[in-house]
Order: structure tokens, then sequence, then C-alpha cells
């Protein structure tokens, strides 16, 4: 069974069961299945277009759409995520970071008014720019998403691509014929996308009109051996299929415009599109999401069938029974205090462990960026040396620190995931019942502010002091030499006394400026440690919290259950067997479901 017709199966079982008067009265199975149901319906396929600015991005979007939507320039252009979606008639929105949304026209001209160049400040308080547009490749729910360049010199602009990175399902990267795999587009994807479990990449070198007829046999075997090469890590390969399309935007858009059948048939268009669509149709990403609705709902059947089971022994249990499992459950009540107890032992145990594994990791990123820093600082040759040392050092390790952070945070949220999923299976066993559990993840250690105070000499005057000693050594060679010579002497000495005195000065600056630097930097570095621990303190209470109200909840809903049926079960009389055969035709319908979904699972 194909993947979209097995994900339509679930969502027309999903549908019957949802129908059912008897599901809808047991309101957590409901509601867990109407919560399967919504995330279905919304689950997009998200494709992001990755690179670094001026690599054509914008443009490669724009040729897939077939029109001239995005802005374009030999400049940054995309300083917002535009999110391009399905729909019959073009539209769009304009999402503000305060919850606001502004109607807008699908224009070129509209899209303008937030580009890079135009209107930095405007763009830099939208969150993202949706689109609905008529192009074939995005149906099926499948969401095209151009973003700002990933080593954009504008650090909003860069922050912006970072932080909507986890959304991607698959990735095209776009890399420049004309300078193939810079190291920052290496380091960006194993540091930035491979950690995130991004794996389904789409390299796109852009640009390949460029290249000559001379290089062309050789020319993508090379980059793609380099590109193999460089994804080499001391774990093995990073990436177990390189897969590489050379492609020219402007020749595929000019072509579609033109209507130049030529033209797009030698960009490459079709064979971006036709791997493209294989993406979108045969993949793992896709295969992972629905497993896990399949689980999901074989998980929310069981748990319906334990719940029927549980209620058709209580009716079939006598008075007596069920009062001496009433006294069972009230005892279970007292006992609370000592299973919170437990509870709380396990997450502090939990947190040790969650912190260990945080720590080596901040370790490491320490000793890297103490290294980066002070071969910064150790190239630097220019007189503004106070400014690099109080402005853009701190800069440099502010954007490192939220790099950290950022592509850390998953990880840290995963660790978590696994506590809390810990925590459920307890419950689960306790109560002999599927119990899941779903604390909101925070956004604690987003947007880190570490901050970093150095000073250091001025040595801006160099060339004033330089001017200075020239000058008086040139009065004294006009009492000597020739007047015609002198000029020629004091340019030379000029220019080697400064080269002399700068160098000197900036080795005295440097040697007395890198302790400040490591002191520094190691309390930026225990700040961070200390916001990364209060950020998994709180997340960690909240699932304790989570836990014991949970606890609560299903003991309480148990004593409940059990008076009510106490109290009806010695009202009804006759009718208690009439309830019993309704609820066996339930517990039997539910097996069928299972059985069904089961077969499906192994065809």
């Amino acid at each position: 069974m194909d993947l979209q017709s097995e994900k339509k199966n679930i969502a027309d079982t999903l549908q019957e069961l949802t129908g059912k008067d008897y599901i809808k009265k047991k309101s957590r199975i409901y509601q867990g299945m109407r919560s399967l149901q919504r995330d279905m319906e919304g689950d997009f396929y998200t494709v992001v277009v990755l690179g670094e600015f001026k690599r054509g991005k914008s443009t490669l979007v724009n040729a897939l759409l077939g029109n001239g939507l995005l802005p374009m320039n030999v400049l940054p252009e995309t300083a917002t995520i535009n999110a391009i979606m399905y729909a019959e008639e073009p539209r769009l929105s304009v999402m503000y970071r305060d919850g606001t949304e502004r109607k807008g026209e699908v224009s070129e001209e509209f899209l303008r008014q937030y580009s890079a160049r135009d209107a930095q400040e405007e763009a830099g308080k939208v969150g993202y720019i949706k689109i609905g547009y008529p192009c074939d490749i995005l149906k099926n729910r499948v969401v095209l998403v151009d973003t700002p360049g990933v080593s954009d010199l504008n650090e909003h602009r860069s922050e912006v691509t970072y932080q909507f990175l986890p959304r991607a399902n698959a990735v095209l990267f776009v890399l420049d014929a004309n300078s193939p795999l810079k190291k920052t587009e290496r380091d960006f994807i194993v540091e930035k996308l491979l950690p995130l479990g991004i794996t389904n990449i789409l390299f796109i070198v852009n640009k390949y009109d460029a290249v000559d007829d001379e290089e062309e046999d050789d020319f993508l075997p090379t980059v793609r051996k380099r590109l193999i090469h460089a994804l080499q890590t001391d774990e093995g390969a990073a990436l177990d299929n390189v897969t590489l399309l050379p492609f020219s935007a402007k020749w595929a858009l000019d072509g579609q415009q033109k209507q130049n059948e030529k033209m797009v048939k030698l960009s490459g268009l079709a064979e971006v599109r036709g791997k493209l669509g294989e993406m979108l149709l045969d993949n793992r990403v896709e295969q992972t999401k629905i497993m896990s609705y399949r689980n999901r709902l074989n998980n929310l059947l069981n748990g319906l069938e334990h719940e029927l089971a549980n209620e058709r022994c209580i009716q079939s249990a006598s008075a007596t029974e069920l009062d001496a499992a009433a006294d069972v459950l009230r005892q279970a009540l007292e006992e609370k205090a000592g299973r919170e107890a437990k509870v709380a032992d396990y997450v502090k145990a939990a947190k040790a462990h969650i912190y260990a594994l945080t720590d080596k990791s901040l370790q490491y990123f320490h000793k890297r960026l103490k290294c980066n820093i002070f071969e910064m600082v150790a190239q630097y040759r220019q007189q503004n040396f106070k400014s690099f040392i109080e402005q853009t050092i701190p800069r440099q390790v502010q954007r490192n620190i939220e790099g950290w952070v950022t592509s850390y945070t998953p990880h840290v949220d995963e660790l978590l995931s696994v506590m809390e999923h810990e925590l459920a299976l307890g419950l689960s066993r306790h109560f002999e019942q599927h119990v899941r559990l779903k604390t909101k993840a925070g956004a604690g250690m987003v947007g880190t502010d570490i901050g970093l105070t150095l000073e250091a000499a001025d040595i801006s005057k160099t060339s004033l002091q330089t001017g200075a000693i020239v000058a008086a050594g040139a009065v004294a060679a006009n009492i000597i030499l020739s007047p015609v010579i002198v000029p020629f002497l004091t340019l030379w000495g000029r220019e080697k006394l400064f080269g002399e005195l700068l160098t000197k000065k900036l080795e005295t600056a440097k040697a007395e400026v890198m302790p400040q630097i490591e002191s520094e930097l190691a309390k930026a570095m225990l700040n961070l440690t200390a916001h990364v621990h209060d950020y998994i303190d709180k997340r960690a209470e909240d699932i304790r919290q989570n836990t014991e109200s949970a606890y609560a909840t299903l003991l309480e809903d148990l004593r409940r259950n059990v008076e009510i049926q106490i109290a009806e079960k010695r009202s009804q009389g006759e009718a208690v067997q009439q309830k019993l055969n309704e609820l066996m035709l339930q517990i039997q319908e539910i097996q069928m479901y299972q059985e069904k979904l089961l077969a499906k699972e192994e065809l």
C-alpha cells in the first residue's frame, strides 16, 4: 500500500470512530482521536530552500512556481520567511510576531516592502509571510519555504533562518557553480542541519550556465567528490546519499516567461522538479509520520478497549466487590504523597543525567569558541583595535552562543521527552491503561543574551604619532641632505615607521587583552551553563507537576467511576445485563478496528 493511501485509510478510520456515540462519551479517548485528526489535517510537508545569500534561492523558488513572484537581485533580498502553499487563487498574509495579521497582494511589488534592501526595520517585525499560490508542485499539502541567507552578515536575518530549521522535512540546499561548497556552507550543513536530524537534502548547483564547456565533463563529479569528502565526520559519512543536480534558475525562469522551451530544457528544471517530486512521494520522513499516526491510533484503540473492559468488569461485579474496589482506590489516594516522592527522585536523577550530557557539549563548544576568538585576535592587523575588541568580538561570541542554543535546544527537549515518556509508562503500568503525558515545550533557551564586557588599548592614533616623528626627522635631514631627496626619504620612513609602530602597539594591546578575553569567555560560559540548567530545571519541574496532576486525575476518575457504577448497579437491576451486552459489542468492534490496523501495517 502506498503512503498516501495508508494515510487516507487512517483518516477514514478516525472519521468513523469519532462519529460513534459511545466513543464520544469517553472524553479522553475522543479528544485524543480529534487531536490526531487535527494533526493529520494540518500536516504540511515542508521543503525549505537554504543557501548562502546571493546563491539564487528566490530565483529558484520563482522558477519552480513558474512566475517571478519573489523579489530577486544581486544584493540580498529575502529578509523574511516566505512560506508558499497551494491555493486555487493567489492570496497573501503577513504574520507579525505580535500575533497580528495583514492581508496583502501576491506580487513582487508588495513583497519588496519586506526585502532586506528596502525595509529591514519592517521585515524585523514579521514572523513569516504566508502565500497561497496555484502550483501543482504544492498540492498534497506541500509548503515551499524561501529563507534569508544562512551566512548573511545581518544577524537578525540569519537568526530567522536558524529558528525555522527544526520545521523542515526536506531541504533544497543551493550552491553556486562559481564557488561551490565553501567552508561556511559545509559547517552550516554539519553543525546546523544534521544535528537536527535533517538528512533529506537535495543539493542544487545553481548558475550552472556559467560553467565552461571544457570544464563541464569533470565539473559535477569533482563537486560531488568534494561534497562527500567535506561531509565526512569522525563517525563516518554524515549523509548516506548525496544527490547533486546542475541548474540554472535564471534560464528556467526566463525560459518560462518567454515561452522558450529550449532554454527551459537546458536549465535542468525538469530534473529538479522530478527529483523534488520523488522526495515528496517516497521518503523516510513521510514514512515515519505515517507510522507515528498509526501507532497513536493503535494506542488510542488499546486504551479504549481497556476502558470498556474495565467498565464491563465493574458492571459484572457485585455491589460488595464494587465497595471493596472503591476502598482500594481511596487508599491509593491516601498514598499519593509517597508516590509523588518517588516521581521527584526519578526526575532529580534524570536531570543529573541531562546536566552531564549538556555540560559535556558546552565544554567542547567553549574550547572551540575560545580557539576561534583567539585566532581572530591574533590575525587582526588594523588600527581600530579597540572597536574590534569591544564591539566585534562580543557580537561574534553572542552569535556563536545563540547558534549553539538554537542547534542544541532540540537535543535537550528530546532528553526531557524521554524522561516524560518513562513517567508515562510508569503511570500506564500502574493503572493498566495507556497514559500519554505531553508537557508544553518551553522557549527559555531561545534568545539567550550572554553579556561580554571587554576593554582594549586605543591604538588608532598610530599614524599621527608616526607623522610627528617623521616630521621631526625631516627637519634634521634638510640640514644635511638635498631638499629634493628629503621628501622621498620622509615618505619611505613614514611607511616603515608606521608599520613597525603599529605592529609593536598591536602586540602590546593583544597581550594585554588576551587574559581579559579568556576570563570573560569563562564567565559567559558559566552564565550560559546556568541558563541552560535553569531551562532544564523549569521544564523538568513542569513535567513533574504534570505527572503528579495526571496521577491524581486518574485516581480520582477511577474512584468517581466506581462510585457512579455502584449507584447505577443498585438502581438499575435488570438493565445491567443489557449494558454488559452493549459493552461486549463495543469491545468486539474496537478489536475489529485493531485487527484491520494490524493487517494494514503488515502490508
